[in-house]
């Protein structure tokens, strides 16, 4: 909703969030001239790369973190690859998906977010306006009164809320929690309607989710469209 933070200079701006988007805001915001603080819910920020040697010592990185360096270390490894991923137990895919894509800032945010006040352990409970401010309560029973709130709080797949696809047409997509349920080709229950990118991640794993899958996702669905060719021109 915002491509210039510029607007908060000498505001008061509550980044509520720990993920990278949060993050990376908040350093933004302050390098704009906005007094920002971040609150976090859980007890402390994660930032990637605190551990480099684990990645760049080659003969421990190639063990430890996939090309496509998606989850923590060993994690990333069947991360990238989905095929394996999509037979492990559906617990076992919820669990390791969300430990795959926990929130964290990439290292080279550190530096720019040391100025900035993070409050772990915290969440809004309230958000009121007041006047031209908003006023926020936390769990701690505290309050904070700031100019806006921006929410970095990630994002809820829902293909159910594509306005492109007709009501009728998702009547016939088998959906599972807004994902639609994919075949090895990313073919949905609907015969020749695909999905790729974040709409596959629960069928395919937290890989999907970013540009570092669009190898593995362009591949398999060249793969099933050409069987389905196949299988086409064989009947006739």
């Amino acid at each position: 909703d915002h491509r210039d933070l510029g607007r908060f200079a000498g505001k008061k701006v509550a980044v509520i969030g720990a993920g990278q988007t949060a993050l990376e805001s908040a350093a933004l915001l302050h390098e704009a001239g906005a007094d920002v603080e971040v609150l976090v819910r859980s007890p402390l920020v994660r930032w990637l790369w605190r551990h480099k040697w684990f990645h760049t010592f080659k003969p421990v990185a190639r063990m430890l973190y996939a090309p496509a360096d998606v989850g923590q270390a060993g994690l990333s490894q069947l991360v990238a690859r989905p095929h394996l991923f999509r037979r492990l137990p559906r617990s076992m895919q919820d669990r390791w998906g969300k430990r795959a894509i926990r929130p964290a800032g990439a290292g080279w945010l550190i530096a720019r977010c040391q100025p900035i006040r993070i409050t772990t352990s915290r969440v809004v409970t309230s958000a009121v306006p007041q006047g031209d401010q908003l006023l926020l309560t936390l769990n701690d029973g505290t309050e904070r009164s700031v100019d806006h709130a921006l929410l970095a709080t990630g994002y809820r797949v829902d293909i159910a809320h594509y306005p492109f696809l007709s009501k009728p047409l998702l009547k016939s997509i088998e959906i599972v929690n807004g994902y639609p349920r994919l075949s090895n080709g990313f073919e949905s229950s609907v015969p020749g309607l695909h999905f790729l990118g974040a709409p596959a991640a629960w069928s395919f794993g937290p890989l999907m989710r970013f540009v570092a899958g669009a190898d593995f996702a362009s591949r398999n669905l060249t793969r099933g469209i050409l069987r389905g060719v196949k299988s086409i021109t064989e009947q006739r």
